[in-house]
């Protein structure tokens, strides 16, 4: 009989999402308030500092960039035991909206 983790390990690894260049996994509240300020930052800023977003534009022309970094756990796919136990504590998420000026009117970053 094989070894259960020579079908496991696959699933495990390829549970890995991101957005970006990788700057939002070891980003803080703080470094966040560094790299993005409200009023002053800008689309081309924001790309520099992040890399490419995942990008909703609104009829207004206010567009929302997603940086999103997580890491499936194998008890997601695992029925009723993912009801108790899931992978949301491994997400994290950096949100930017944009005013029609390609400006930051505001951010969340969620750890």
């Amino acid at each position: 009989m094989k070894p259960i983790w020579r079908y496991i390990a696959p699933l495990v690894l390829a549970g890995c999402a991101a957005t970006g260049n990788g700057a939002v996994r070891t980003l803080t509240q703080e470094r966040a308030a560094q790299a993005i300020v409200v009023g002053t930052s800008t689309r081309a800023d924001i790309a520099a500092a992040f890399g490419t977003a995942s990008v909703t534009t609104f009829a207004n022309g206010y567009e929302l960039w997603l940086y999103q970094v997580g890491y499936a756990k194998a008890v997601d796919s695992v029925p009723y035991v993912n009801l108790v136990v899931s992978s949301a504590d491994n997400k994290r998420e950096l949100s930017i909206l944009f005013d029609r000026n390609g400006v930051v009117k505001k951010y969340q970053l969620r750890e």
